[in-house]
């Protein structure tokens, strides 16, 4: 059997050891904030939820209610990337609805 390949001897490296700096370098956007103002981002309204079974969720029909967990009144959650960054009340705005935010989340 010819064999059409060559063999490498590998060798050990070492490497060093490091430690994180406290300011490793220059940061991406620094101050410069305006670079990002204008992306756009999804934000979602979560205004509860409910648990129904499959039998209940196959039976669906138009026209048919589904209770959520909160009433008129509690707060709905603003979410963003799935994590809730602010929470408000429901509002008419025209013929739309609106949040009126009452509280931003600190993470």
């Amino acid at each position: 059997m010819n064999n059409d390949y060559s063999v490498t001897p590998v060798q050990q490296v070492e490497l060093a050891e490091i430690e994180a700096a406290d300011h490793p370098g220059k940061k991406i956007l620094g101050n410069a904030m305006d670079v990002i103002r204008d992306v756009k981002v999804r934000i979602h309204v979560s205004a509860g939820h409910c648990d129904v079974t499959v039998r209940d969720l196959l039976d669906l029909r138009e026209n048919t209610v589904l209770t959520l967990d909160k009433s008129t009144h509690d707060p709905v959650d603003v979410v963003l990337d799935g994590k809730v960054v602010a929470s408000g009340m429901l509002v008419a705005v025209g013929d739309n609805f609106g949040v009126r935010i009452t509280e931003i989340h600190q993470s």
